[in-house]
């Protein structure tokens, strides 16, 4: 693989201290590498993520393989661009190496950006869904609401009505995101109605069933 060039002014202190302590499980050098791509990964992650995606994969390399956060940071940029089976088997070795639930959420949205919403809706199956961020679990949610939506199951939106955070006024944006499907959700069930009534009442009276 091509040599991806690293911006000047990166270091790679400037990850949070968690990560720091992930890589220090590195030789020194490596470590040093790793994270100077990393930073330049989550720097272009929205602007270019094509790029951030090059980043990744450079740090991507030699033992920092084995480490969860590498390959949730291939997945995370390889799922911007829109590669979601190669982000999908990032995400997956993620979460195999590291046990938590964290990337949940992206691995379901893969799933249904494959045409698979069944499998997105499966996620919800894993056994450890309890111990995930509020953000996440909200995210998830939203997406499984979408795979039923793909199946043809238009109600599924109701169900966020009962996640907790739902009603409690909490002014976050993964809850604002919830108000918004569920209303979206009401507001496509009354369509679906009034176009049943509309279609019930243009009917030719010859196809009418009699009173007799």
């Amino acid at each position: 693989m091509q040599e991806v060039e690293l911006p000047e002014d990166i270091t790679g202190s400037e990850l949070p201290e968690e990560i720091k302590a992930e890589l220090r499980t590195l030789p020194e050098g490596l470590a040093k590498f790793v994270s100077k791509h990393l930073v330049a990964a989550g720097r272009f992650i929205d602007s270019n993520p094509e790029l951030a995606l090059q980043h990744a994969k450079a740090a991507n390399v030699a033992a920092a393989s084995r480490l969860a956060i590498i390959r949730e940071a291939v997945g995370v940029a390889a799922y911007r661009c829109g590669d979601y089976k190669f982000a999908l088997a990032e995400l997956k070795a993620a979460r195999r190496i590291s046990g938590k639930p964290d990337c949940l959420s992206l691995i379901a949205d893969c799933e249904r950006g494959l045409g698979r919403p069944e499998k997105a809706i499966e996620v919800l199956n894993e056994k450890d869904i309890t111990k995930m961020d509020k953000v996440d679990f909200h995210e998830l949610m939203i997406t499984v609401v979408g795979a039923r939506k793909d199946l043809g199951q238009k109600d599924a939106g109701l169900a966020l009505a009962k996640i907790p955070e739902f009603s409690s006024g909490i002014p976050a944006e993964s809850v604002a995101k919830l108000r918004f499907v569920y209303a979206q959700t009401l507001l496509d069930l009354d369509r679906d109605r009034k176009s049943t009534r509309l279609n019930s009442s243009h009917i030719p009276l010859s196809r009418m069933p009699s009173s007799a």
